[in-house]
């Protein structure tokens, strides 16, 4: 049986708080002066909290405990709130140190306030520095549907182009779901607001650049590319190029624009 710990989240009793994270709009200046009480007494990261919500919509938020303050042997754990119609719940990233890094190599998932785990994503091999918190896990709505979904560092490369491993939450199968079609663009960036995906990257020190995703049917389709070169004298030139028909057009070439 697969088995982590229920509500690990909660302020000082003696305050008399019961602080479980909670993503209710109704419960939203308890549940923030909880987070700001744990993550000053009890070095808990929070994420994603969106203050300026309008009435009706549903909070999505995360915190974590971070490295420092998790004793060996036992799992560093996150705790979100998803989504609508989703459970609150509680992750636990099992970690060890290996040499110069910390290897994670499972994730176990529960409903809050509940013992057994309802779903295990594992063996996995997330390897990154012990400075980079929680491998660089993260919650996120990587595909825009309004549920927030996972991602952590799988390793880190002799380049920078640093390869991640995602998993975006299935409100038809209430799990978490590999997504590959993200994991081998590595590191992507995220527009809420105008829906769009973007995969920085870098084939050398003289050469980088950006792709541009849209998702058309839960499918990521390229939409463009900017790309920069650097000559050996500094002199940048930036390409733009359009997506057509699964090919890239070239649609302007220029100086690059001044930082």
């Amino acid at each position: 049986m697969n088995v982590i710990l229920p509500a690990l989240f909660k302020a000082d009793e003696a305050m008399g708080i019961n602080a479980v994270w909670l993503g209710a709009r109704g419960a939203r200046a308890f549940v923030l002066a909880a987070v700001f009480f744990l993550a000053a007494s009890a070095g808990l990261r929070a994420e994603e909290t969106d203050l300026g919500a309008e009435e009706g919509e549903f909070d999505t938020d995360y915190i974590c405990r971070t490295l420092d303050e998790t004793p060996p042997g036992e799992p560093l754990f996150c705790s979100a709130s998803i989504g609508p119609g989703a459970p609150d719940i509680e992750v636990a990233l099992f970690w060890q140190r290996e040499d110069y890094s910390i290897l994670i190599d499972r994730i176990e998932i529960a409903r809050q306030g509940e013992v057994e785990s309802f779903q295990t994503i594992g063996p996995i091999d997330s390897r990154a520095l012990p400075d980079m918190e929680t491998n660089g896990f993260e919650m996120l709505d990587m595909n825009f549907d309004g549920y927030l979904d996972m991602r952590i560092i799988e390793f880190l490369p002799a380049g920078p182009n640093i390869p991640y491993l995602h998993w975006l939450w299935s409100p038809e199968s209430g799990r978490f779901v590999s997504a590959g079609f993200l994991n081998e663009l590595g590191y992507t960036e995220f527009d809420e607001e105008e829906r769009l995906v973007f995969a920085p990257w870098r084939s050398s020190a003289a050469e980088m650049g950006e792709d541009t995703y849209v998702y058309e049917a839960g499918e990521l389709k390229q939409t463009g590319r900017i790309m920069r070169r650097y000559t050996d004298d500094g002199a940048c030139t930036q390409t733009s190029y359009e997506a057509v028909d699964g090919q890239l057009i070239k649609t302007a070439s220029g100086p690059c624009p001044e930082e």
